[in-house]
């Protein structure tokens, strides 16, 4: 599927006085293809053992004629098992829901917007699970395609990277990771900390090592710090570190052939200690899914040490 690329004068859209202005800059721009605009991520992650637990995020869909060739909304999901000991549990992606254009409605610019929300619950119905052999750390997906009245769709990978993250103005990665978590204090993981490369691919050009402060954010278990041009966000779910996809870490929203995005690894986790915050490790991918703005190096696979001043 060919990806949609926006190029975007920054100029032009932090010229504009307010945000109308900007989404009539960069509606008109769009000649093809359809985005999922993040509005408002409401609720990021499950609680372990709370079924009533929900994710939920706000989207505005934007097309070449203003949200007017909206169809539907097709919501996938699927669930990872990351603690293999006991057997692998893990799904394929199914169909959840569609959401029809008639459940949206016009947002302040005349764009179509409406909250995606779903259940702990309804996941684990949705996959005929057993809460009880899911843990902390597990994992579910939400992936999001959008589709026209005139018969095309997009999701995930359809995007470029700077329609994918939400550094840039799109905002729309399709894809949303859902951790299940025990939550723990605010004000654990945050404060100062010395942070040193110990492990991973050819390091040239990455930040190695430095003091960096980590803060708190309105979601339980999520923190950010400023190590890359985007502030890198990370969730803690049980005894893993899980950095988001589609970071941007270079910030070269205005093309994205240039753009270099990071994420988690796929088969490293990090390591981290609940009542411990002293230490901690984190395993980051610059180039993530290959978006590596065209340097070469595809991806590439760090561990960080983190600790506490």
């Amino acid at each position: 599927m060919k990806k949609i690329y926006f190029i975007i004068l920054v100029g032009i859209l932090t010229a504009c006085s307010d945000d109308e202005k900007a989404i009539e800059v960069v509606t008109e721009g769009i000649e093809r293809g359809a985005v999922l605009r993040n509005i408002n991520r409401i609720e990021k992650n499950f609680v372990d053992g709370d079924l009533t637990s929900t994710f939920a995020v706000e989207v505005e869909e934007q097309d070449e004629e203003d949200g007017a060739l909206l169809d539907f909304v097709r919501v996938y999901t699927k669930f990872i098992d990351r603690d293999l000991s006991n057997g692998n549990d893990s799904t394929a992606e199914v169909i959840l829901s569609d959401i029809e254009a008639s459940s949206f409605t016009a947002g302040p610019f005349g764009l179509p917007r409406d909250i995606i929300e779903v259940s702990y619950e309804e996941m684990i119905n949705a996959h005929s699970l057993d809460l009880d052999n899911i843990e902390p750390g597990d994992q579910f997906e939400v992936r999001l395609e959008v589709f026209l009245t005139d018969g095309r769709s997009y999701s995930n990978d359809s995007g470029s990277a700077s329609i994918l993250t939400d550094f840039c103005f799109f905002k729309s990665p399709y894809r949303y990771v859902i951790n299940v978590i025990e939550p723990i204090p605010d004000a654990d993981f945050t404060g100062t900390y010395f942070y040193e490369i110990i492990g991973g691919d050819d390091a040239d050009g990455v930040p190695k090592q430095g003091f960096i402060t980590i803060s708190s954010t309105t979601m339980p278990n999520v923190r950010t710090m400023p190590l890359y041009t985007d502030a890198l966000e990370f969730t803690i779910a049980g005894t893993s570190i899980y950095p988001k996809i589609y970071g941007s870490y270079n910030g070269f929203c205005r093309d994205s052939t240039f753009h270099i995005l990071t994420g988690p690894s796929d088969t490293s986790f990090g390591q981290v200690n609940l009542i411990d915050d002293t230490v901690f490790d984190m395993t980051i991918v610059i180039g993530y899914e290959g978006w590596d703005g065209q340097l070469g190096n595809n991806e590439r696979e760090f561990t960080y040490r983190f600790t506490k001043q």
